[in-house]
């Protein structure tokens, strides 16, 4: 199942105890339906989650009797008898007599909860959105410029900023910042989706967080371990050459501390002195013993 089916699962268990915002999200699908006319209303999708809630809502919102019928791979929902479709037109104040304008009745979306409700009908009907292991991104398609400019209208009073986009003749509004997307699902009723990318990108970050110490880290081990090697390489040339006389008194301890410990960093080589001796004092000696060697060659 993919993420976006996911999400309008979860949208359908949102409960419709409000009369006011049943019909803001009928009315949300209805506007993004395959065909919206005084003549039919088809609405068609793939998930039967989402058939049997747009049953459910025609039925609480316009008291319209209706059975999805399964088509292939898709479910539809047909109204064609006059008396339905009036009862829907009516309800949402358009002239059935007349070619449809796909406008927003405001008048239907007062409170910001019809809003939401709204907009979770679209969603229901025209929208997807990548799962949490994809780059964020949510966008709702329609086939009507002035619906996607009004759509986008509402998105804007609910402090949302969607963009708009346009695509093979249909508009697009979309988000691509995952906050955008987790508030825009957190607002229409899908909480837990919401939760599961925010729970991912913090995932994402805390991994890309632990890579970069890690290659810091391991960075550093090979600069340590470069600079120990050419240290043994050039105490070494002096000693096959001079022995170990050659170089200073005072540089001898040094000289074989690093030859005894290899592999430690400064800070651990620097501890075996007796008495201990400071990173920074320790890093001059081998400075010293190196630039001796290189004028005994």
């Amino acid at each position: 199942m993919s993420f976006s089916s996911e999400v309008k699962n979860e949208l359908c268990r949102v409960s419709m105890q409000r009369a006011c915002c049943t019909r803001a999200e009928a009315y949300g699908a209805l506007l993004h339906a395959s065909v919206f006319s005084h003549r039919e209303i088809r609405l068609s999708t793939e998930n039967a989650v989402v058939a049997r809630r747009l049953q459910a809502l025609l039925q609480r919102a316009f008291f319209v009797e209706c059975e999805p019928q399964r088509q292939g791979r898709k479910y539809q929902i047909v109204l064609d008898q006059s008396a339905q479709i009036g009862r829907i037109f009516d309800a949402l104040g358009y002239d059935r007599k007349s070619h449809v304008t796909y406008h927003l009745n405001r008048n239907e979306l007062e409170e910001a909860c019809c809003l939401a409700s709204f907009l979770r009908g679209a969603f229901l009907m025209a929208g997807t959105v990548a799962g949490p292991e994809k780059k964020s991104h949510l966008e709702m398609k329609s086939g009507h410029q002035s619906l996607a400019g009004e759509e986008m209208s509402l998105m804007l009073d609910l402090g949302l900023s969607p963009k708009l986009a346009h695509r093979g003749g249909s508009c697009l509004l979309y988000f691509k910042d995952s906050a955008s997307v987790e508030d825009f699902l957190t607002r229409i009723g899908a909480p837990h989706a919401a939760m599961a990318l925010m729970e991912a990108k913090v995932e994402k970050n805390l991994r890309n967080t632990i890579n970069r110490q890690v290659n810091c880290e391991t960075a550093n081990l090979v600069k340590t371990a470069d600079a120990a090697a050419r240290q043994i390489a050039a105490i070494r040339t002096v000693l096959d050459t001079h022995g170990e006389e050659a170089f200073p008194e005072n540089l001898r301890e040094t000289v074989r501390l690093r030859l005894a410990y290899p592999t430690d960093t400064l800070a651990e080589l620097a501890q075996r002195f007796d008495p201990p001796i400071s990173k920074p004092g320790l890093s001059h000696r081998l400075k010293k013993i190196t630039e001796f060697a290189s004028k005994e060659d």
